[in-house]
């Protein structure tokens, strides 16, 4: 896996399949993974496409849900 070669939605995929749940924050990144996490070459994949995740994330609900 190349974090370099692959774009956002590739990301994306591959982190819920990994059952990882990935939300915004502002400008953060919100990653909650299971246990064990997320391998290292995801998380690299993570940094390198946080400007286009942050772009198409939805904002993190602050609100609880009855």
């Amino acid at each position: 896996m190349n974090p370099g070669a692959m774009n956002s939605l590739q990301v994306l995929l591959l982190c819920w399949a990994a059952g990882a749940v990935l939300s915004r924050d502002g400008d953060r990144l919100h990653v909650e993974a299971g246990k064990g996490g997320l391998p290292p070459e995801l998380l690299d994949a993570l940094r390198a496409n946080k400007p286009a995740l942050l772009a198409i994330l939805p904002a993190r609900s602050t609100e609880a849900t009855p």
